[in-house]
């Protein structure tokens, strides 16, 4: 029978099949070729013997956490306490671009926060075309518009500490309460409290990832050149750049910076765009 798998631990996998849950072990042939079975793979089983047969082929891999075939990335940033980090989320909407994962940028303690802040927030995104939703997890407000976009498939969660992944896993769900990282008053920082991997489903569909400890996924990968696709609210602007191969930079007669001076394009979301663009560059010139 088919399932997937929703835990990992010390060689044995829980898998999620037919409504229920089956341990298994991985056949060898899998240490043969070297292929490691992971949360979220799609398997196929042996229910009487207990073996997982065969892993279907995976849409993606994240490597920490370890987990499989992820399709919403949940970007969770406050309003406040912890001051927003609108550069790590901008690497975080790359890393899902790269990956084939929908941003879902997830709008925290929306009751520490004014109407005005909240809306400038959704104001930097607005254009990207992700999916923006407020939220208090203290108020347990907006998590009817959460809940239907996190039932189209398995979401994982990232941010900064202490914005309260934890705390919306846990309202999610009731049965299965996390460990939260309380903020420290003194250096404004969560603790990472997350040891192991586990795939939850969820009453309304889906699943999420039991594991909010991660804050960064790698984008040094990225060709400088290539950055530009992973901003969906250049690609209007594209094919309008005077020179081809326009990196919207240095260029003269660039549709990109026009648009920003124009404010049809967030111009915090450009600068940021030109701080990755310059590191990945300084990247390839080091590697040189």
């Amino acid at each position: 029978i088919e399932g997937i798998i929703i835990k990992s631990i010390a060689g044995f996998y829980d898998v999620l099949a037919d409504g229920k849950i089956i341990t298994c072990r991985a056949r060898g042939k899998f240490r043969k070729d070297k292929i490691v079975p992971m949360v979220g793979d799609r398997v196929r089983i042996q229910a009487e013997k207990n073996f997982i047969e065969e892993i279907f082929p995976r849409k993606n891999e994240l490597i920490r956490p370890a987990v499989a075939n992820i399709d919403l990335l949940g970007i969770v940033v406050a309003v406040n306490e912890p001051e927003p980090d609108f550069y790590l989320v901008d690497k975080l909407m790359i890393s899902a671009e790269m990956n084939g994962i929908q941003p879902v940028l997830i709008i925290n303690k929306t009751d520490l926060g004014t109407a005005e802040e909240i809306t400038a927030i959704k104001r930097i995104y607005e254009k990207t075309k992700y999916p923006a939703i407020p939220i208090s997890c203290k108020q347990k407000t907006g998590l009817e518009c959460l809940k239907d976009i996190l039932k189209k498939g398995i979401t994982a969660f990232a941010g900064q500490s202490g914005v309260g992944k934890s705390s919306i896993i846990n309202l999610l769900c009731p049965d299965k309460k996390l460990e939260t990282g309380d903020l420290s008053s003194k250096i404004k920082r969560g603790k990472h409290t997350t040891r192991h991997v586990e795939l939850l489903p969820l009453s309304f569909g889906g699943m999420v990832v039991d594991t909010p400890g991660f804050s960064m996924m790698d984008v040094n990968s990225v060709e400088p050149e290539n950055l530009q696709n992973y901003y969906p609210e250049f690609e209007p602007y594209l094919e309008q750049c005077h020179f081809t191969g326009c990196m919207h930079y240095h260029e003269p007669g660039c549709a990109v910076k026009e648009a920003v001076e124009k404010g049809e394009v967030s111009k915090e979301r450009y600068d940021r765009y030109i701080r990755i663009y310059t590191e990945l560059e300084e990247n390839r010139r080091d590697e040189w």
